[in-house]
């Protein structure tokens, strides 16, 4: 994941994958404005910078941090007592 900053408005029809949305100013869904932040995927911050080129041939974000993954084993799940009494049956 990485974070981005919008430098021209644009309306992105995969707004639903977008995270940690931060409005500048405005706010409407499926519509994002200079000042917003957000984090997306690699992938989609390549294709919304134009590093792969998209239709307009234009870049509509910049890169301003990346979001290491995070690592290590899942939490355990702790069962719950009737969980625990299913299992003991």
């Amino acid at each position: 994941m990485v974070k981005v900053v919008v430098l021209e408005n644009f309306s992105l029809g995969r707004y639903d994958e977008l995270k940690n949305i931060v409005r500048a100013n405005k706010d409407k869904k499926g519509n994002l404005f200079v000042g917003d932040t957000f984090e997306c995927t690699k992938e989609m911050a390549k294709y919304l910078t134009n590093e792969e080129p998209n239709p307009q041939n234009r870049a509509f974000v910049k890169v301003i941090a990346t979001i290491p993954a995070k690592r290590g084993r899942p939490a355990k799940k702790t069962l719950t007592e009737n969980e625990n009494n299913d299992i003991n049956k």
